[in-house]
């Protein structure tokens, strides 16, 4: 089985905002937000948290099958400790 690889920018030796996955929302007053990044490497996924934007976890992928997967555990889990 071939592995897909999802196709990036050219990398330019900086990581730019792709875009925004999910954003989840805790009590009203905490915001998280699933962004996705270029890296040297593939696509870096970032969790990050509150106003200050504080960076909670990463990881990069390197197939789409990896961003999907892992955007979808970590939505799950978010949810499972009750963000909506």
């Amino acid at each position: 089985m071939a592995i897909q690889v999802f196709q990036r920018p050219d990398w330019h030796g900086e990581a730019k905002q792709l875009g925004e996955l999910f954003v989840v929302r805790k009590n009203d007053a905490l915001v998280a937000t699933w962004e996705l990044w270029s890296d040297q490497f593939g696509f870096e996924l970032r969790l990050v948290v509150g106003t200050g934007r504080e960076l909670v976890r990463s990881q990069v992928c390197r197939a789409d099958d990896e961003i999907l997967t892992a955007s979808e555990q970590w939505k799950a889990g978010l949810i499972e400790k009750r963000w909506e």
